[in-house]
């Protein structure tokens, strides 16, 4: 999956759970791509699915939502959750359930170009347009929905600054 599918699918898991923050599940969809892409850059042999994209990454977060009681954490877990889902994670048990099985998987080393038009072959998958399309959709519905929330919260927090400002 893509930027898209992940961050349409967690934003649309959000809307079960009212107090999500949108943004954190927006970030925690793509967090675990964040953090071990990077990663599988900078070291050698270890595939772009590794760390990031465990079980125990996961608890972890979690357990620091649970302990702190913030919904930050909370929300970036529950975007965890919806691309490990979407990534079929369950598929790899070395990965997800690491260390469990011993190590990381070996993967091939690709440069930027080359790891981006492999994603890009990827669209011409049906199995992966599609989430695409889905994910980008519900993206658009729900910032045309939110919109006009936004624009009225802008305005009075303009109106407020402004009072605040010029107070006689």
């Amino acid at each position: 999956m893509l930027l898209f599918a992940h961050v349409g699918f967690a934003l649309a898991s959000s809307r079960f759970w009212k107090g999500a923050a949108l943004g954190f599940v927006a970030l925690g969809s793509m967090l675990p791509d964040i953090i071990d892409k990077p990663l599988a850059q900078l070291t050698d042999g270890i595939q772009g699915r590794s760390f990031a994209h465990t079980i125990l990454f996961l608890l972890i977060l979690l357990g620091l939502a649970y302990s702190m009681r913030n919904i930050m954490f909370a929300s970036i877990s529950l975007g965890i959750f919806v691309h490990l889902a979407l990534d079929f994670m369950w598929t790899q048990p070395v990965i997800l359930f690491w260390p469990a099985f011993g190590n990381f998987p070996q993967g091939s080393h690709l440069d930027t170009l080359a790891y981006i038009e492999l994603l890009l072959r990827g669209l011409h998958n049906p199995a992966v347009l599609v989430p695409e399309i889905i994910g980008f959709s519900y993206i658009v519905y729900l910032a045309s929905n939110l919109a006009p929330e936004i624009s009225r919260e802008s305005q009075n927090r303009l109106r407020t600054l402004t009072q605040y400002l010029f107070k006689s």
